[in-house]
């Protein structure tokens, strides 16, 4: 038996799998793929995720922006 995964682009071509279901000639075992539009935003998932002090997080913070920086440099 071979497995694979397949996107539907039209809704014909469903209804055609179907009946090659019905025929038995396939057997469609379906998977819900969760709506992107539905997920929470990285930013709201792991807003204070660091468990960091207000002295800590603007360390971090100059940090980052330091080494964002250094990219801008040139590099001889």
């Amino acid at each position: 038996m071979t497995t694979m995964s397949i996107d539907i682009l039209n809704n014909d071509a469903l209804r055609l799998l179907h009946d090659m279901e019905y025929l038995r000639l396939i057997r469609m075992q379906t998977e819900t793929v969760e709506n992107p539009t539905n997920r929470q935003s990285l930013s709201k998932q792991f807003a204070g995720a660091l468990h960091l002090s207000a002295e800590q997080y603007e360390e971090f913070q100059t940090a980052l922006k330091n080494s964002r920086a250094e990219w801008e440099r040139d590099i001889y």
